[in-house]
């Protein structure tokens, strides 16, 4: 990851765009990225489980069982581009700036391609010797405009931020569907970060969160593509709140990614 740009107002205020290279790229969309698009690690379970089922006598000829375990070892992915760039901003946040997501939402997907519900991150952040929460919107775009409108539309990061801010009620339903996965999770980290996050939010002196917005490229790198934005929301955004924006810039173009993670060696060369 190389950082094109940057702007550092405080600690807890920022915004910055980063590159990576095709061969960085291509290496994420095939791992990181991947394993988040199928869940792997709940997928891996849950073969075990039914693996176990079919050792056990009358349940090695179920039709069903057989196709249902051919079916959670099929490693295909089949999503829209800008989910690619969802869990492609969750992979570079947790890598490169200290962010954490314990609970991978597809969990709570009836529909797997369906809308998440009140934010598209919700995890916790790292800052020196503070850990708390992080609320965030993705957003994925090839517009050559800059700013795209991804980020200034009505339904665009400026706006979804400003919503978070506003609304408290938003950001405690937020809280709780947090703490509810504590108990699903055997991480103890999990567990120990919503309690010194939680102490920052209802801190007396003020609710301390963090704010961040993620747009994904494939275009050229252009300061104005977040900067505009960071200059309206940090005049709204006050302390204690953090405010970040982070622009990430790839050079193969999203009608490709998907082609990569499902292994066609010949894009992108």
């Amino acid at each position: 990851m190389k950082i094109e740009y940057q702007y550092i107002e405080s600690d807890f205020k920022d915004y910055k765009g980063v590159s990576f290279s095709d061969i960085e790229y291509k290496e994420l969309l095939k791992n990181e990225v991947k394993d988040k698009l199928l869940d792997t690690p709940q997928r891996n379970e849950m073969v075990s489980t039914l693996e176990g089922l079919k050792s056990e006598t009358g349940f090695e000829g179920s039709e069903t069982l057989l196709a249902d375990i051919q079916y959670l070892q099929n490693r295909s992915v089949d999503v829209q581009d800008f989910r690619i760039g969802e869990a492609f901003a969750e992979v570079c946040l947790e890598k490169h700036f200290n962010c954490r997501f314990y609970w991978n939402e597809l969990r709570d997907a009836r529909n797997p391609k369906g809308n998440k519900t009140g934010a598209d991150l919700v995890g916790f952040i790292e800052i020196g010797n503070e850990i708390l929460f992080l609320f965030g919107e993705v957003k994925t775009s090839s517009e050559q405009k800059s700013p795209p409108q991804v980020m200034t539309n009505p339904t665009g990061i400026e706006n979804q931020l400003k919503d978070l801010y506003k609304d408290k009620n938003k950001r405690i339903n937020l809280i709780s569907y947090i703490q509810n996965k504590i108990s699903l999770s055997n991480n103890l980290n999990f567990k120990e970060n919503f309690a010194n996050a939680i102490r920052s939010y209802y801190q007396p002196n003020g609710s301390k969160y963090l704010l961040y917005g993620v747009l994904v490229r494939d275009t050229g790198v252009n300061v104005d593509d977040i900067k505009q934005s960071y200059d309206k929301l940090k005049q709204q955004v006050l302390n204690p709140i953090g405010l970040r924006l982070l622009a990430i810039y790839v050079s193969i173009p999203k009608n490709q990614w998907l082609k990569i993670i499902n292994g066609d060696e010949n894009v992108g060369n």
